[in-house]
């Protein structure tokens, strides 16, 4: 969770639950069904794709694509959040316009950015929005490389396969409001396919996959890099082979399905390429590109939250509360997020956008048309508190949950647990004892954290990798990790003068 203020997940969540529409008794919903699907068909028309020049079923229009593309951003950066280096930034968006350039959409306006995520992942929306999160940088070894994993995601916009995918998700959604009108049990599930920020992490197909390293291969050569570097990439990912996101946001392997012999098959189209265009010039600046990670944090941040023992602590909003035991936890730009072990009731927090907690509860009531069983103020760890017991009904079923509004300096904190109703009565205790937890953080030990970086340092003298980071006193898992990063491995002779990533604080 981040130091400003933040759109609730659960506040959104929750009011599109109200919203949804009810199916009434009667031939007017199925009526209006086929209205909706006849005006949508008459709508539809074969776009030209600016890659393969075929014709393809397309629900969105380029003009759509941007539109979309620009609401996504917002979602995204409210959630995960920019990584905080201008002169990072500016380097990546400076590589990425030399491969815009080259590609089938060069006047199509890309925008590149960072996400301040450890996650190992690169992707892209509709509109031309690429993101890099600062976890895949890490990982990544020179600018050839760079320019490989990120000509892939430009290759995902141009070739319109997000467009695709969305395209897909909305055919499905008039499907399922067909069956929705005629069937209780497609009703039940017909949200499942609601277009929005979900459905644009969902797995591309490997055709997908394998076209976008053939254009991410082309691109980075025609704008004069070694594109067979990018496979390097995939040896890495093979390695690490990292798990979910523990900020929610999906990993490479989870949005990326890795096609058949992909390494080789990129390292081939490489090779042809440079077959068909003799005296190319290729870069790999893996000097440049190591010196512009000097500095990047690495890992979890603990400034932006962390967990030590049973206690949550936030040192740049100087808070903390107590972790339910065996509740797993998620900290994300915009809220914290609490999930039980059953996986059946849940607590949030996060900022609230009024600026009382009076003004904060009643929107939050009106919002989700909640309904208030009991309301109090008091005064709990120092904090002016306005607390709510609250039911609120959705298609799914009804909710039952306890809501703290903290006045903590000038800005307002949401927290609140909820649970389904007939499950309440076995989490209310805990949810109430938790919410109640919050107070101020002034243990200036648990304040003045700091987070690793990447440091580039050059071996003074040729020897083993491991001989190299002996000095450092890491143990054998950092040792492993580290090897990873720098695409090598522990028994590797590095030469004298080869710059090297290590982690320090």
């Amino acid at each position: 969770m981040r130091g400003k203020k933040a759109f609730s997940y659960l506040t959104r969540h929750l009011a599109a639950a109200g919203k949804k529409l009810k199916q009434k008794k009667g031939i007017q919903p199925l009526a209006s069904c086929f209205l909706i699907a006849a005006l949508l068909i008459t709508s539809l028309s074969c776009a030209v794709n600016p890659v393969t020049h075929k014709k393809e079923f397309m629900l969105l229009s380029p003009q759509d694509e941007l539109a979309l593309g620009k609401q996504t951003d917002a979602e995204i950066i409210g959630t995960y959040g920019v990584y905080q280096d201008e002169a990072l930034n500016a380097y990546i968006s400076s590589v990425g316009k030399k491969l815009v350039t080259v590609s089938h959409q060069p006047d199509l306006p890309f925008i590149f950015k960072i996400m301040d995520s450890p996650v190992v992942n690169a992707f892209a929306v509709p509109g031309g929005y690429v993101y890099v999160t600062r976890g895949i940088l890490a990982y990544l070894n020179d600018e050839a490389e760079l320019a490989g994993t990120m000509g892939h995601e430009i290759g995902h916009v141009t070739a319109r396969h997000s467009a695709q995918l969305y395209t897909r998700a909305q055919a499905a959604q008039l499907g399922l409001a067909l069956g929705s009108a005629l069937s209780k049990t497609f009703q039940k599930f017909s949200g499942l396919a609601e277009a929005g920020l979900n459905v644009l992490f969902l797995s591309f197909s490997r055709e997908h996959e394998r076209q976008a390293d053939d254009l991410g291969v082309l691109y980075a050569s025609k704008a004069g890099y070694e594109a067979s570097h990018m496979a390097n990439m995939f040896v890495t990912l093979e390695r690490l082979n990292p798990s979910s996101g523990q900020d929610g946001l999906p990993t490479w392997l989870s949005t990326h399905p890795d096609p058949p012999n992909r390494i080789e098959a990129v390292r081939k189209a490489a090779a042809d390429w440079k077959a068909a265009n003799p005296g190319a010039k290729l870069a790999v600046n893996r000097d440049d590109y190591l010196r512009k990670l000097d500095g990047l944090v690495f890992g979890d941040d603990p400034r932006q939250g962390y967990v030590e023992g049973q206690v949550f602590y936030h040192p740049e909003l100087r808070f903390q509360f107590v972790v339910p035991a065996g509740w797993k936890l998620n900290n994300t730009a915009s809220q914290v997020q609490i999930i039980s072990p059953k996986e059946d009731a849940a607590m949030i927090l996060t900022m609230a956008e009024k600026k009382t907690t009076e003004e904060a509860a009643q929107a939050f009531v009106d919002g989700n048309k909640a309904t208030v069983v009991s309301s109090d103020i008091k005064t709990i760890n120092g904090l002016e508190t306005k607390r709510l017991k609250f039911t609120l009904k959705t298609e799914e079923g009804n909710l039952a949950g306890l809501a703290n509004f903290i006045k903590k300096d000038a800005q307002v904190m949401m927290f609140l647990g909820y649970s389904e109703d007939s499950r309440f009565v076995a989490y209310s205790d805990l949810i109430s004892t938790t919410l109640n937890s919050f107070k101020p953080l002034a243990d200036q030990a648990k304040i003045n954290v700091k987070p690793e970086k990447i440091k580039i340092i050059k071996a003074d003298k040729t020897d083993s990798l491991i001989n190299i980071l002996k000095p450092y006193s890491y143990n054998q898992d950092r040792q492993k990790q580290i090897a990873i990063m720098n695409a090598m491995e522990l028994s590797d002779k590095v030469q004298a003068g080869t710059l090297i990533k290590i982690l320090t604080k």
